[in-house]
């Protein structure tokens, strides 16, 4: 009887949970938006890519293929619905002119309120944020960034004396070496001294504290991108649970180095041309404003500040060394066009004539541009971009026809990889072409189908600080070395990609030759 009694509980309990997983599946048939049949929790997530089996930026192109002739689609995210958006014009109206309705992502943060990162830009939302973007957006203009400029130059050339060291230390004078570890530590390093204001050296010293604890996120991503699933699924649970995606090591670390290092520079009177610098600046100014211009209730305290330095510690390891991975692949992968390249670092170091590379010489390289912006397309830092919708909103095209109408608290979002490989947009998507953003060709690129760092108001803040630094590397490494393939090199990058992750380890081999001086 007991037997009995336990099994009907197992078959209650299984037909609720089966309830409760499907629950939200019939939200896209209402909406009109044409998807495929979910499977029970998980959605449209593939099982491959759960698995680690393929790869979900390769996913996310092939949908966006199936439904070639529709300007809109749908997905679930394990029990998410997610429409998204592929028609330009639909774009713009989203991102650009409806902003004020599409103003906030979706993020775990805003589920954990007592966590620092949930006062990061990222996730903050509505006036709050539009608040904290204006007072740190000064921080992010060219005679800021031409300002730091040294710092970065500075950890570039530390990075490629690296190489040049542990070649000589090889037999045949030629380094086969694994790039995401080495542009992991040149970013870690990077972000360390133009962020923090503190000196480390990676290359010779992988034990510093500061890189272990970017070797922590990096070691730990997986679970904490389990544990934003779980936050996602079960927001009060988590909340009951205190549950927190960074561990209280990382950011009591991070509380020691702004806080001390701050307190240290007022005492002693000391300005350095870095992030901690710009921020605490701009805290001093969005206090003296507060009350005329933001808003009685606006504030910026230490744990705002606090939480941009972690924002921009953990966007900048990753999204960087991502970016530098793929570009230092494609170079290898089409000698011609690094040829080209080498000759234009070639004609600036003439230029130069000894002196230090500088902001104003190396934002005015147009090949350098041109290959750095087909990166960007080929391999894009985002594979797709969300928002919220604040309020029913009905998405209609330029004659005016109702395409969907879209919900409060609907999420839409943008296919950002799948438009960058669209050949409609850029024909021959899977080649690497960094003519179609020659002076003369780039006219030709379609409004709104090019989008690396985001659309609208709430595109990326740090974009030209992100180029800078993906710049200055590539110009140091390509005058200093060829880069070619060598016996471990990646054959087929997309096929070779598993799971949800831009950047897997082990994929960026490639071999240094020394340039004849």
């Amino acid at each position: 009887m007991a037997l009995i009694e336990s099994l009907i509980l197992i078959s209650v309990l299984l037909f609720l949970f089966y309830k409760w997983s499907t629950s939200t599946y019939n939200v896209l048939n209402e909406r009109g938006v044409p998807h495929e049949k979910p499977f029970p929790l998980i959605g449209n997530i593939k099982w491959g890519t759960l698995r680690q089996k393929t790869s979900f930026l390769e996913n996310v192109i092939n949908r966006y293929q199936r439904y070639k002739n529709c300007k809109v689609y749908g997905t679930y995210n394990f029990r998410e619905p997610i429409i998204f958006i592929k028609d330009l014009e639909l774009i713009k109206k989203v991102g650009i002119k409806d902003f004020d309705h599409f103003t906030n992502h979706k993020t775990v943060f805003t589920e954990v309120k007592d966590n620092v990162f949930s006062k990061s830009l990222i996730a903050l939302q509505n006036q709050r944020w539009k608040e904290m973007r204006n007072t740190l957006t000064p921080s992010f203009t060219g005679s800021k960034m031409r300002l730091m400029f040294e710092l970065i130059n500075d950890c570039s050339i530390q990075g490629v004396k690296y190489l040049e060291k542990q070649t000589k230390a090889t037999e045949n004078n030629e380094l086969d070496l694994e790039m995401k570890e080495y542009f992991t530590k040149f970013t870690n390093d990077i972000i360390a001294s133009a962020a923090f204001g503190i000196k480390v050296d990676s290359f010779e010293d992988p034990d510093n504290e500061f890189y272990k604890i970017g070797q922590s996120f990096t070691k730990f991503r997986g679970l904490m991108i389990m544990k934003a699933f779980f936050i996602s699924l079960f927001p009060k649970l988590a909340r009951f649970l205190r549950m927190e995606l960074m561990s209280s090591k990382m950011t009591n670390y991070f509380k020691t180095l702004v806080f001390g290092a701050i307190k240290y520079r007022a005492e002693n009177n000391i300005i350095r041309p870095d992030m901690i610098q710009l921020l605490t600046e701009a805290k001093k100014h969005f206090e003296e404003m507060k009350n005329e211009q933001t808003g009685e209730h606006a504030e910026f305290n230490d744990d705002d500040l606090l939480a941009q330095c972690i924002l921009f510690f953990l966007a900048g390891f990753e999204t960087v060394s991502t970016c530098l991975c793929f570009t230092a692949h494609e170079l290898l992968e089409n000698q011609d066009i690094q040829d080209l390249l080498y000759q234009e670092v070639l004609e600036i170091e003439k230029e130069l004539d000894g002196k230090p590379l500088n902001y104003d010489t190396i934002v005015k390289m147009k090949y350098m541009d041109m290959v750095l912006s087909e990166s960007l397309r080929k391999w894009p830092p985002l594979i797709m971009l969300d928002r919220v919708c604040e309020n029913d909103y009905k998405l209609t095209d330029e004659e005016g026809n109702l395409i969907v109408e879209i919900k409060k608290k609907d999420m839409i979002a943008f296919p950002i990889a799948a438009l960058h490989r669209d050949p409609e947009y850029f024909p021959e998507p899977d080649k690497f072409q960094p003519e179609r953003f020659s002076d003369e060709n780039k006219s030709n690129i379609k409004h709104l189908s090019y989008l690396p760092f985001g659309i609208g108001p709430r595109s990326c803040i740090a974009n030209r600080l992100a180029l800078m630094e993906t710049k200055a590397i590539i110009y140091h490494m390509l005058l200093r070395f060829k880069i070619i393939r060598g016996p471990k090199t990646t054959k087929d990058m997309m096929k070779s990609m598993k799971g949800f992750f831009m950047e897997p380890e082990e994929l960026f081999w490639m071999k240094f030759i020394p340039r004849e001086s």
